[in-house]
């Protein structure tokens, strides 16, 4: 849990604060820091490392600000307030901040609870303590999850929207049009009963009559909308990454044309970046250099398959002439399908959302395809592990 925050300093400024925070750090791999005054205190009770400071704690944490991803204080909460406040910039960059009492009794969101991730860095602390957790966002009370950290866990790319106004929509269980076409819908099945959220899973499917008019609007899709500034009502996008990029090129093409090509296919058809999980060629293009360095500055995953995986995936432009080059007659659709793991796709029901384009340009080398395909599920680039526990031959 707490890797995710590092690195992750505390600060303790009293002895109990110091004896309550000391054993917690030290399991955990935190960097405790402490006044000069309480450093004999620490060596003398064996508090294990702590970091030491000296002068005006203020200064000291606005050193430390732009350090650390999270900051657990032992002191009091309006303490904490005043030496944050000159500090604070956005809620988007600001280090999640917890507030945890003396005695240990109680563990307190107090700044970034959502994107920054106070309230999980609560949440867990409270339980190492035996402490109760105080979270006092509108979502918690609610039971429903920040809509600014929704897709995170499901490794979605934040689109553009007015998120303060589709949060505050929700914070008032007003209407909340959820369109989504793409990504998990895992999180849909832990709602609470008295949700206020209205599902579908097209845009033709949200245009038929309703009985609630929505107060705001959450697009889940690949799809790059340009939402409108002035809309009666406030509007965000999520983006699942499940577009794979297949492409085939020329010996030599240059890492710029590549990428000129990939931005051009997903302007022309409204596709966001931001939504593409990976690329996927043939294996003779593994050593591409240009394709090699995009996929590395863009840390996309590349795959790479043989003409034998591609040449058995029926694709809607095949080629000849490619067939006799590389050995099967589609590189760029079929890796696409591949890559987004329609192996079995029939021809009739190919699930392209880019046919093959070719793309030259003067003054590049080489010459790039771009075909794209979207995947059923999206890619986190996460590996999981799977623990098998038994008591006995059962």
């Amino acid at each position: 849990m707490f890797q995710d925050f590092q690195p992750l300093a505390a600060i303790a400024t009293t002895p109990a604060g110091l004896k309550k925070l000391a054993p917690f750090c030290q399991t955990n791999s935190i960097a405790l820091w402490i006044p000069d005054s309480l450093a004999e205190l620490a060596q003398d009770q064996n508090l294990g490392s702590v970091q030491i400071y000296s002068g005006s704690l203020k200064e000291q944490i606005a050193q430390l600000w732009p350090q650390y991803q999270g900051f657990v204080f032992c002191l009091a909460t309006g303490a904490v307030v005043r030496l944050i406040a000159p500090l604070l910039q956005h809620k988007s960059t600001d280090p999640a901040v917890v507030v945890v009492d003396e005695s240990g009794q109680f563990v307190i969101s107090l700044c970034s609870g959502h994107q920054g991730g106070a309230d999980r860095l609560t949440q867990a602390i409270a339980l190492q303590l035996n402490a109760t957790p105080v979270l006092t966002g509108a979502a918690n009370r609610l039971q429903l999850p920040g809509i600014d950290v929704l897709g995170v866990p499901f490794g979605w790319q934040k689109g553009t929207g007015d998120w303060t106004g589709v949060s505050a929509a929700i914070a008032r269980q007003d209407p909340v049009q959820v369109i989504q076409a793409a990504g998990t819908r895992l999180w849909q099945h832990h709602l609470p009963s008295e949700h206020s959220f209205q599902f579908h899973e097209s845009e033709e499917t949200a245009t038929a009559p309703i009985q609630t008019t929505p107060q705001a609007r959450v697009w889940i899709s690949p799809s790059k909308r340009q939402l409108p500034t002035n809309s009666d009502i406030p509007e965000v996008q999520w983006h699942p990454q499940v577009l794979w990029v297949g492409i085939g090129c020329e010996r030599g093409t240059s890492r710029q044309l590549i990428e000129s090509a990939i931005q051009q296919v997903c302007q022309a058809h409204h596709l966001a970046e931001a939504a593409i999980a990976g690329v996927a060629t043939l294996d003779l293009k593994a050593d591409e250099v240009g394709l090699v360095e995009l996929c590395r500055d863009r840390q996309w995953p590349l795959r790479c398959f043989s003409a034998e995986q591609l040449k058995a995936v029926p694709v809607p432009t095949p080629s000849e002439v490619v067939a006799s080059e590389v050995g099967t007659p589609s590189v760029a659709e079929a890796a696409a399908l591949v890559g987004a793991g329609w192996i079995s796709a029939q021809s009739d029901t190919v699930p392209l959302q880019v046919t093959k384009q070719i793309f030259r340009s003067a003054g590049q080398p080489g010459a790039v395809t771009i075909a794209i395909a979207q995947a059923k599920q999206e890619y986190t680039g996460r590996n999981g592990k799977l623990w098998l526990v038994g008591t006995g031959p059962g």
